[in-house]
């Protein structure tokens, strides 16, 4: 895709041979994935396609615009990948939780650039309508699937607002804590079956942590 440029009538990318946003925000994740969100910047990530550093501008108006779509398209992916991991998860939806626990930290390791952003307001605009969307989808799956729970009998007077929000800080917590290296300084196992172990321990179903059990006995 490509935009005439500001006052002249040269299209930006001219000298590109591709669509130049779609490679400014490949660039912009390699970046995050690198050095991190604070360390990016516009310059650098216009020096990573090749191109002038004032061609970000023509897409992205500054540094918290192009990260803010790095985060609706990261929600995006996260909520597909959620999605796939309950093709091989057991039937009951309280048996599930774990799974979910073990797919979000699976997400966090696979795209930590995307991961960083998605969840820190400070560096993007949450009000735009992509972003709100596409976050607002992916809570939104996690409640319903915690009012499945619920309804399964699975904690059945809380709160459906409270029960959402412990199960996501707790999924969250978990992926950061591993993430940074933090879990293994007190749980040295950080394999993706010791997060459902985990997971497991304060949802209620305790195969997973049985079974995670066994598997370390048998060492």
């Amino acid at each position: 895709m490509s935009s005439t440029a500001r006052g002249g009538g040269r299209s930006v990318g001219t000298h590109f041979g591709g669509d130049l946003r779609r490679a400014l925000v490949d660039a912009a994740v390699a970046a995050l994935n690198e050095t991190g969100a604070d360390d990016l910047s516009l310059r650098d990530v216009a020096r990573r396609v090749g191109v002038s550093h004032a061609a970000p501008a023509h897409y992205f108006a500054d540094k918290a615009g192009l990260l803010t779509v790095v985060a609706t398209e990261g929600f995006e992916l996260f909520t597909r990948h959620l999605s796939h991991a309950m093709t091989t998860a057991p039937d009951k939806p309280v048996d599930q939780l774990p799974y979910l626990g073990r797919a979000y930290a699976e997400f966090a390791e696979l795209h930590p650039g995307h991961f960083e952003v998605m969840f820190r307001p400070t560096l993007i605009r949450t009000h735009e309508p992509l972003y709100s969307a596409a976050s607002g989808a992916a809570f939104e799956a996690l409640r319903n699937h915690v009012e499945q729970c619920q309804r399964a009998g699975w904690r059945a007077d809380a709160d459906n607002g409270m029960l959402t929000a412990a199960a996501w800080a707790l999924a969250h917590g978990i992926s950061v804590l591993r993430n940074q290296g933090s879990l293994a300084r007190h749980f040295p196992d950080v394999s993706l079956e010791a997060v459902m172990a985990i997971t497991a321990t304060l949802t209620g179903d305790g195969t997973p942590e049985a079974t995670h059990r066994e598997k370390a006995d048998s060492k």
